[in-house]
């Protein structure tokens, strides 16, 4: 593993451009060698959209990566995701992620059944339940997307494993790692017993602005960017679009532990200048763990009023609602119902986490979020 990232400018989802784009970033930072070997790639789909959204890994990204490792040797190539609420196959076809795998020799693999997986250096968690796929795997490439996130400011490569957890028990997790620290450390360990020994960063179109990852603004950003260092690679293309990585509480958690970096100055990029690539005006989400350390610091009869002024609350908007139940299906506590005129309501919001779950997955935008 080096501390090596490798950006090329790459200004649109032409095959052909894409494809280019990628074996220079590989050339200039190879994977491990996959010769003969399973590689399983793990996109974002968070929903069943459209690429024009920015929402998912784009599917001409997904479908080029499929080519690029089947011609470095790999002797199958697996890509597999499991949205929260959606049928994974179905969201696959409906982000045109599908047919591109398939086209360019790859194999769709659903996640449903598990795998225990142990991960005996984590903090939080000494044991994982994976996407089976994932044991059949002998090299696991993270193919992700840049885009803002609601709750953990940024979302990236080490972010987008988490979609290796199937279906709802990710809502199980938020719930049970409710605050930013203890989730951030729980995405550490995950990636410690993931081991992806490759990632790639889909930054052709991003998504920013307080809307994400699921309701944003998509951005021309103009590259991608790939690494064997998962945690370099996502301190790199953070920095790039405007964040101090060192308040995005799970970049600093996995900074801290000291196993992909030791220290920031150590990550070289090669390829494409930084000042090339770097946008002007991108629309970072500015609250941080800050607001979530001061809480920590409140006797617990001022942290309510704590969440009031520094945490923001869904709103439900029933003009907007199309009565779906999306958000009442990932709620993680469930306190979320249809009342007797069919809108969504919250049953207790001391109960709320604050994880936004429930606005991420919307798929209307009839979600919004709102401090008091």
């Amino acid at each position: 593993m080096t501390t090596t990232v490798s950006l090329e400018k790459c200004s649109e989802y032409q095959f052909d451009s894409v494809y280019a784009a990628l074996k220079n970033l590989v050339k200039n930072v190879p994977p491990p060698d996959v010769s003969g070997k399973t590689v399983l790639l793990k996109p974002n789909i968070l929903s069943p959209k459209k690429p024009e959204f920015a929402i998912c890994t784009h599917p001409v990204v997904v479908g080029a990566a499929v080519k690029l490792f089947l011609e470095l040797g790999a002797k199958k190539v697996l890509v597999g995701e499991s949205p929260a609420t959606a049928n994974p196959t179905s969201a696959a076809k409906a982000t045109g992620m599908y047919n591109q795998i398939i086209e360019n020799g790859g194999e769709w693999v659903e996640f449903s059944d598990q795998v225990n997986v142990d991960c005996p250096n984590g903090k939080l968690v000494k044991s994982f339940e994976f996407a089976s796929p994932f044991a059949d795997a002998d090299i696991v490439v993270s193919l992700s997307k840049l885009k803002t996130h609601q709750f953990m400011s940024y979302t990236g490569a080490m972010k987008n494993l988490f979609g290796l957890v199937v279906g709802l028990k990710k809502a199980k997790t938020h719930y049970r790692f409710s605050n930013k620290q203890d989730f951030a450390a729980y995405l550490t360990d995950l990636n410690l017993a993931a081991n992806p020994q490759y990632a790639i960063m889909d930054a052709i179109v991003g998504m920013e602005g307080p809307g994400g990852p699921g309701n944003g603004d998509p951005v021309q950003l103009g590259f991608l960017a790939a690494s064997d260092n998962i945690l370099a690679l996502d301190w790199t293309c953070a920095s790039i679009v405007g964040y101090n990585p060192m308040q995005i509480p799970n970049l600093k958690d996995a900074l801290e532990r000291k196993h992909w970096l030791k220290s920031p100055e150590e990550i070289k990029t090669v390829g494409a200048s930084i000042k090339e690539i770097t946008p002007k005006n991108f629309k970072i989400v500015k609250e941080s763990a800050a607001s979530t350390t001061l809480q920590h610091m409140l006797p617990n009869w001022l942290n309510s009023l704590a969440t009031l002024i520094f945490v923001k609350t869904p709103r439900f908007n029933p003009k907007k609602c199309i009565k779906c139940g999306k958000c009442a299906e990932i709620c993680p506590p469930q306190i979320l119902s249809f009342n007797q005129d069919k809108k969504i309501v919250m049953s207790d919001k001391k109960k709320c986490l604050h994880c936004f779950c429930c606005h991420e997955i919307c798929p209307v935008e009839a979600i919004t979020l709102h401090k008091f």
